[in-house]
């Protein structure tokens, strides 16, 4: 009898001592799961308290329709020898981001072209990442290299130069260097098509709003417009700036949906038919469990590596540019065992007898794949080749490697024309940028401004993530939804 309590009390005894491993194992998986969600809600929360304000934020710009290179210059008409008007543009203090002082000084005295951000009217500093001396030997026809934003006189605060009077007196207060640029020939319109007459302004300090045309090295011809109501513009329809304030993320936002379009199309045909043969069709043997290895191991693989295979594949050995194409080709490469993976998954998933009743009926291999196995398996497919582009739209090495732009200040044409054929495949070999490259150019700046940008970015990275994430879920509710055995 003793033995038989005995054996209860250890019985009870050990049922008590896994009922409290089974609390203290909740208890710590519980504890885990909100750790995860205060450490996401603390990131999602950081980069709303930083990027909030920014993605919401508006600056005023210049009405549409304007000519390239849109900006609003400040100087004094003047009429020149020739009897053209010109606009003498007021100095401007330089404050040059990328070049070493000396650098900088031994331009001294002049002619240069500057890249940077031009200055809008009662602002006088200008931040240029680049300034280049114009060779004497430079014909008048010849564009001038570097692409430059504005073109003129490098001197130092009372060194002369073409500006005089009034103008080297407010050059005094400035500090560093100072830009007099080239006098630009004016013709001011009314935006109606209507020329203003501009011997009423002659002598007198103006603002206009400028655009330039060519890249004649002394005199620019712009297009004016005299006074012309402003509109705000949003974070999300801006281009990349060198003022915080100004900088937007739309060639990043235009970038991803067409990289991601070109990974779509190449990578998602190709895994689903490939995870199709390999479960449908080929035959079990060594070989074939050679290539599942493979490419259950390819999937592990970093992405810097598939940058580099990238690299060598399209632009070395196919002789493809640094452009979107390329771009989605190595990020389908990227993806594709992802999508192989997720598809023999959901095939496999499929009941054997639904393959042995189609069989039974008559129906060929093909016949019982197409119109049974892959409507039950389509919510897997898809969900697996979204989440699969959800992993590409954040990859940021890859695209280094292949080339992509980190400031970019135009968009890459759009494939979809309203006239006939309706397509446009130029975007294909169209420089880009993607939204984690804006993020990388953002984070790398000093200045706090650009780091409220990058986590605007971010947010709006993980909203496109959050989002396809989404769809995915949905689509695989519909899919089994549909499902009836």
């Amino acid at each position: 009898m003793s033995s038989s309590v005995q054996n209860l009390e250890a019985a009870r005894a050990l049922i008590r001592r896994r009922k409290r491993s089974d609390r203290i194992f909740n208890l710590v998986g519980a504890g885990l799961i909100v750790l995860s969600l205060l450490v996401l809600g603390g990131l999602i929360a950081g980069l709303v308290h930083d990027g909030a304000g920014r993605l919401f934020s508006t600056h005023e710009v210049k009405p549409d329709g304007q000519p390239p290179g849109f900006r609003e210059v400040v100087g004094t008409v003047r009429r020149a020898p020739d009897g053209a008007w010109i606009l003498q543009q007021d100095p401007i203090e330089l404050r040059v981001l990328s070049q070493q002082a000396d650098e900088v000084a031994a331009l001294a005295g002049r002619r240069v072209a500057v890249r940077g951000e031009l200055p809008r009217a009662g602002e006088r500093l200008m931040q240029a990442d680049a300034v280049l001396a114009i060779p004497e030997s430079l014909s008048p026809g010849q564009p001038i290299p570097g692409d430059p934003d504005i073109v003129g006189q490098l001197i130092r605060p009372g060194h002369g130069g073409h500006a005089s009077g009034a103008a080297q007196a407010s050059q005094q207060a400035l500090s560093g260097f100072v830009l007099c640029p080239d006098p630009m020939r004016l013709e001011l319109s009314d935006g109606k098509g209507g020329q203003i007459n501009l011997s009423q302004f002659e002598g007198r300090r103006v603002a206009v709003d400028a655009g330039r045309r060519g890249r004649k090295p002394a005199l620019a011809l712009i297009t004016a417009t005299d006074i012309a109501p402003l509109r705000s513009r949003s974070f999300f329809a801006s281009m990349p700036s060198m003022s915080p304030s100004r900088a937007g993320i739309l060639p990043g936002v235009v970038g991803t949906l067409l990289v991601m379009l070109v990974t779509m199309i190449f990578a998602i045909p190709l895994g689903v038919a490939a995870g199709i043969y390999l479960e449908e069709y080929a035959p079990k043997n060594k070989f074939t469990a050679l290539i599942e290895l493979n490419i259950a191991n390819l999937a592990g693989v970093p992405s810097i590596i598939w940058g580099l295979a990238g690299l060598a594949l399209f632009i070395f050995a196919l002789h493809l540019e640094r452009s979107v194409l390329s771009a989605g080709l190595t990020l389908g490469l990227l993806v594709l065992p992802i999508v192989i993976i997720s598809t023999r998954e959901a095939i496999r998933a499929v009941p054997n007898t639904v393959r042995e009743a189609a069989v039974a009926l008559g129906a060929t291999r093909w016949q019982a794949t197409r119109y049974h196995v892959l409507p039950y398996s389509l919510g897997g497919i898809l969900t697996g080749s979204i989440i699969a582009m959800s992993r590409a739209i954040g990859e940021t090495a890859p695209l280094v490697v292949i080339g992509a732009v980190l400031f970019i200040s135009f968009l890459p044409p759009w494939p979809v024309q309203p006239q006939p054929p309706f397509v446009n495949l130029e975007f294909l070999n169209s420089k880009f940028t993607v939204v984690p490259m804006q993020i990388f150019d953002w984070v790398s700046r000093p200045q706090p401004e650009f780091h409220a940008n990058a986590a605007a970015a971010s947010l709006v990275l993980l909203a496109m993530t959050l989002g396809l994430n989404a769809i995915a879920i949905a689509l695989r509710f519909r899919a089994r939804k549909s499902i009836k055995w």
